[in-house]
């Protein structure tokens, strides 16, 4: 009847409580029973596998699967060709740290998703964003010693565009080569060293035009946003995701429960930058005080009732390894969340965000079973979801990948 049974302590995504004697059973792909061991009939000779904990698959919904740290020394890895044997590799990391789910923010994820979709590739589901778009001189402007054109050509992070023309051009283009969603800078950030944290990145008609092109395509805008006036503005113009939100002021924080825009955390990143190694004494500044006004945007958020959803900003980096990406669940509830509001913001809040919550992102019957088991109990010690050692088990889709 059933191809296994998991029995523990279940999580399921959606309830505020867990179901300490729980059972999970699986059907093919598919969820057949999720609840309390009371509730099922158990059947003779059923393959049963114990678990500390078993919890939906997890969701990153701001990763970048750059490949950079893993792309080799030949012409200081900047081919992307060496960059995407390299993100094909941490994809399968995400895995094994127990996300079945992520939003990429590069034009790797569109190659890797297709991939993954074939099934030859070992990586968690992707929806890819394709180039980050910003405008000469903003946040993603990482190169500002070479012309626009060459960087243009030179990387598959970014794509700089000024003018409603170029802006609308450079949307097209990223949906053409297979992209999901559109992220775009709509204020300066932390790692750019050409603009300060509050500027404002895109004119009002160049955000109008960006979003109501990407809703011809059925689909929306995700913005970076670390200073709280150019997400104001992108608010404005539809954009439905803010990505970071460090300064964010009630003005933002209302309009956004207004038009159920979501709000997705890097808190791990935003609150650990500062004692990262290596990084320059400019970024050092930037900083200072961004720790304390993102977890005062947490609190507002949540006394708001807005979705909020895990992102990382990791990049398997020195400072953002894969092993523990895991550990923004643990920042998040630094940062005033509950434990189980961080499962949820890393589960069902991102399937949300990934257009697939109606089939995954909890534990409820017919849905897909993408599960993660984990070893210990995050509702009372959340660090242990932060290292990749801890999971145990995961499963995309009722197959064990690992």
């Amino acid at each position: 009847m059933y191809d296994f049974i998991i029995k523990g302590r279940l999580i399921d995504g959606v309830s505020a409580e867990a179901v300490e004697r729980g059972i999970l059973a699986v059907k093919g792909d598919r969820i057949a029973y999720a609840g309390t061991e009371t509730g099922f009939q158990m059947p003779e000779n059923a393959e049963l596998i114990g678990a500390d904990t078993i919890l939906p698959g997890f969701f990153d919904v701001h990763a970048h699967l750059s490949g950079d740290e893993d792309a080799g020394d030949f012409a200081g890895g900047r081919f992307f060709g060496d960059q995407l044997m390299g993100a094909a590799y941490q994809a399968g990391l995400l895995l094994d740290a127990g996300f079945t789910g992520i939003r990429d923010m590069s034009e790797a994820g569109v190659y890797l998703s297709r991939a993954q979709e074939r099934g030859i590739l070992r990586a968690p589901r992707i929806l890819p964003g394709g180039r980050i778009l910003g405008i000469t001189s903003g946040h993603v402007d990482m190169d500002p010693y070479n012309g626009k054109e060459d960087s243009n050509r030179n990387s598959r992070m970014y794509r700089l565009c000024d003018g409603a023309d170029d802006c609308l051009l450079a949307v097209r283009e990223q949906f053409r080569i297979g992209a999901k969603f559109i992220k775009i800078c709509a204020t300066g950030g932390v790692s750019s060293p050409t603009d300060r944290i509050d500027d404002l990145q895109f004119s009002p008609q160049k955000l109008r035009t960006i979003v109501e092109e990407t809703r011809r395509h059925h689909s929306y805008v995700a913005a970076h946003c670390t200073g709280n006036e150019g997400a104001y503005q992108a608010l404005l113009a539809g954009v439905e995701c803010i990505e970071h939100g460090v300064v964010l002021t009630r003005r933002e924080i209302d309009l956004m429960a207004e038009k159920n825009a979501t709000l997705v955390t890097t808190l791990a990143v935003s609150l650990g930058v500062k004692d990262f190694p290596g990084i320059p004494d400019w970024m050092k500044k930037k900083v200072e005080t961004t720790a304390k006004s993102n977890i005062h945007t947490i609190g507002m958020a949540r006394k708001a009732g807005i979705r909020i959803a895990l992102g990382t900003d990791y990049s398997n980096s020195k400072n953002t390894p894969f092993k523990h990406i895991g550990g923004e669940f643990h920042a998040m509830v630094r940062a005033g969340m509950t434990p189980m509001e961080a499962i949820r913001a890393g589960t069902i809040n991102g399937a949300y965000l990934m257009n697939c919550d109606g089939d995954t992102g909890s534990l409820e019957k017919g849905k897909l079973a993408d599960i993660v088991l984990v070893n210990g109990n995050p509702l009372k010690s959340i660090e242990c979801l932060g290292d990749a050692e801890n999971i145990a088990a995961v499963y995309l889709g009722g197959t064990k990948v690992k």
